[in-house]
């Protein structure tokens, strides 16, 4: 069982720390994380949930999770990369793209990385993810007009637009 750190709504650790999936109460969140990586020829990296996830399963996004208590945002993107795609990241890689929008009791933190993955030597984590892929800019708008991303991902998004369209360079 993973647990979470509670916070404010300053972002302060209260000092709480809860099983991830606890009910919270008035002015009590949990933090998670996105990452975005871009390659070199400016395509985003997105990855497909598991058919076997309780939540949206089959529909693409970009990896992410809870950051689990104890550690930091950044120490949460390194861990969630590797647990559920295999990539190999470091701290100095990562750019703060910005928060998401607040939803009930969850903050955001979303980051980006430029690096190339060879899509070949990826491997996936057991009822997390079943597949990933390049997108170039035409396909990812594609595929969200035609709702193939699970939908939290471009809610989420509208907290940290701006950030998302600078790293990608759009």
């Amino acid at each position: 069982m993973e647990y979470a750190d509670v916070y404010d709504a300053q972002e302060r650790k209260t000092g709480r720390i809860v099983p991830k999936d606890t009910p919270l109460g008035d002015g009590e969140y949990v933090m998670s994380v996105g990452i975005w990586i871009r390659n070199a020829a400016g395509q985003i990296f997105a990855t497909r949930r598991s058919l076997t996830k309780r939540f949206m399963p089959g529909k693409w996004e970009n990896t992410g999770g809870h950051v689990i208590a104890g550690e930091t945002p950044i120490d949460a993107v390194i861990r969630e990369l590797k647990e559920e795609t295999g990539i190999d990241v470091t701290a100095d890689q990562i750019t703060y793209l910005g928060e998401a929008t607040r939803e009930a009791h969850g903050i955001g933190k979303n980051y980006g990385v430029q690096m190339e993955v060879d899509l070949a030597k990826l491997y996936f984590s057991d009822g997390e993810v079943m597949d990933a892929r390049w997108l170039t800019r035409e396909e990812f708008e594609r595929m969200r007009d035609e709702e193939e991303f699970a939908p939290s991902v471009f809610r989420f998004m509208e907290g940290y637009k701006e950030g998302f369209l600078r790293f990608m360079g759009w």
